[in-house]
């Protein structure tokens, strides 16, 4: 019984320092986008909200499976849980937030998520936001993505068609993408 309290007692520190000292460089919504103050605060309210339902004794088992992602009040959820309930309970994690306007649960069900699938998927990642960062024309900030299975999950706002159709041709060109599942809106 010791063992467990102190061993819990050391984890949950450490998955909170982590969530959020990870969120300065990924997660959590950014400044310097074209979302008001008051917007980009209501979303890292909203992501740190469904991080703490996640660390829940109840819903643990989810936390290391389902990625949230929030843009003007839509939460995006992506990743891979072993079962249509466990989706359907990552989903109700939002349910009563302050803020939320959409969610858009992208989870995907698969029996395993293997070390290769998510090596490939950060390759992927990695060239999207390198290619997205050298384009001048294209405001990167204003948009968050996720890739699963090969498969990119994009979530944000664009000023203008011609930017949207930009972004969506760097992804679709990128190598070892299978498909894109966006959520942009146009201003």
């Amino acid at each position: 019984m010791d063992r467990k309290i102190t061993l819990k007692s050391r984890i949950f520190p450490a998955l909170l320092t982590l969530i959020l000292l990870g969120g300065c460089t990924g997660p959590l919504a950014t400044f310097g986008d074209d979302r008001s103050r008051g917007n980009t605060i209501a979303d890292n309210e909203i992501i740190l909200d469904i991080n703490k339902r996640l660390l829940s004794e109840r819903n643990r088992d989810l936390f290391f499976s389902v990625f949230v992602d929030a843009y003007e009040g839509r939460v995006m959820l992506t990743g891979v849980v072993s079962s249509e309930g466990n989706k359907r309970r990552a989903g109700r994690l939002v349910n009563g937030l302050r803020n939320v306007r959409t969610l858009y649960n992208n989870i995907k069900i698969a029996e395993t998520d293997n070390i290769k699938t998510r090596a490939n998927d950060t390759w992927i990642d990695a060239k999207i936001r390198a290619q997205l960062l050298s384009k001048k024309d294209i405001k990167w900030l204003n948009y968050r993505w996720r890739v699963v299975n090969g498969t990119v999950y994009l979530l944000g706002r664009t000023k203008s068609s011609s930017e949207k159709a930009d972004v969506l041709r760097i992804i679709r060109q990128t190598s070892r993408v299978r498909g894109i599942i966006e959520h942009i809106e146009e201003s």
